[in-house]
């Protein structure tokens, strides 16, 4: 496997296939950051397209909508880095797990979530949610999830992978793993046998799954030294040529798990073969550090957004702007807030709430933003 994960420092080897597995896949965190980026694209051009001035292009908001792809990557994504961080080898320890991934989701979704609740009310826009519905948000559950973040539908998945992959390892990796892709696939079909109208049951058997155990094969793959030394750059051009073709043929046709889930799998694979058989460039672990905050850029994109339509309503001359004119300067700056929220109370949060005999929780072990 080779000379890119041998070539640098600080690897940890794992114990059954002695390959040394670098702290991140720099490519991978990168490709986290600009998934980030095309939800936020997505949402901002769209809200201002809808309360101020249309597109100029008729085929623009239809371009913007394929940030939605961002989801699907995010997902591949979390599979992979699940599996990564617990490689064959390593003792897997239920307790440990569950505990960094409660942190590393609730505090800051809930920080997020009171600041969502402060500002909707400070500019007259309280949310009307009753007590269960509130509460069903902050635990993330079904149904309820989206009622405070909208996006934060995609953690109520997360949250559920992570219960069922912590569960099926305690059966060792690779046989967790096969249990894993066994009873999701039993859920998406019975999913479709029974389509009962439930949000749990929605959730339980969506074929959005699929990208989870995606991510996870691919990541055992790597990590146990199976992946093919030669290709990666391919199949990396071959999933962005589908994508492309998602958009030409019309991606509203087809299922979004296929259309844009079998490219996001295709992508994730070719970059970490890549990666295993070449050094990253200088810049991609440059710019791959932006893939930390893509998870704070995640939750406060849409109040952002809030604050950015409240300010266009004060100040016509950007209401009057084109959508794709606001779009990117807008992601630009909540790319910065983001920064700012990881860095300044993120990681101090974690540290707070991590026992100081440990170290830090790695903030690269969630594949979602």
């Amino acid at each position: 496997m080779s000379r890119g994960l041998i070539s640098e420092t600080g690897y940890e080897p794992a114990a059954e296939t002695g390959i040394a597995l670098p702290a991140k896949v720099h490519s991978i965190q990168l490709m986290r950051a600009i998934a980030a980026m095309l939800v936020v694209l997505f949402h901002v051009h769209q809200a201002f397209a809808i309360r101020f001035t249309p597109p100029f292009f008729a085929v623009e908001s239809y371009l913007f909508a394929f940030g939605a792809v961002g989801v699907h990557i995010f997902f591949v994504i979390s599979g992979f880095i699940m599996v990564y961080t617990n490689p064959p080898g390593k003792v897997f320890a239920a307790k440990t797990f569950f505990r960094r991934r409660l942190l590393r989701i609730y505090p800051i979704y809930w920080l997020c979530a009171a600041l969502y609740v402060a500002v909707h009310v400070l500019i007259g826009q309280a949310y009307h949610i009753d007590a269960r519905e509130a509460a069903g948000a902050l635990l993330l559950l079904p149904g309820n999830a989206s009622s405070i973040i909208g996006p934060a539908w995609t953690l109520a998945f997360e949250m559920y992978f992570y219960l069922c992959f912590g569960l099926a390892m305690l059966a060792g990796s690779g046989r967790g793993l096969i249990i894993l892709i066994g009873f999701f696939t039993i859920s998406v079909a019975a999913g479709a046998v029974l389509p009962i109208d439930h949000p749990v049951w929605t959730l339980v058997t969506s074929s959005l799954l699929i990208e989870f155990i995606a991510g996870a094969t691919i990541g055992w793959l790597l990590v146990a030294g199976k992946l093919p030394s030669r290709g990666g750059l391919t199949i990396t051009m071959t999933a962005i040529i589908l994508f492309g073709a998602g958009i030409a043929a019309g991606y509203e046709r087809v299922p979004s798990v296929v259309m844009w889930g079998v490219p996001s799998v295709l992508l994730i694979l070719g970059l970490a073969m890549h990666e295993a058989a070449r050094a990253p460039s200088a810049l991609v672990r440059k710019l791959g550090h932006f893939g930390d905050s893509s998870y704070a850029l995640y939750l406060i994109h849409i109040l952002l957004v809030t604050l950015a339509i409240e300010l266009a309503r004060q100040i016509p001359w950007l209401a009057d702007q084109p959508p794709a004119l606001i779009a990117i300067p807008f992601a630009l700056a909540a790319l910065l807030v983001a920064e700012f929220l990881h860095h300044r109370v993120e990681k101090r949060m974690l540290g707070w709430l991590t026992p100081r005999r440990k170290p830090p929780l790695p903030l690269v072990q969630t594949g979602h933003p």
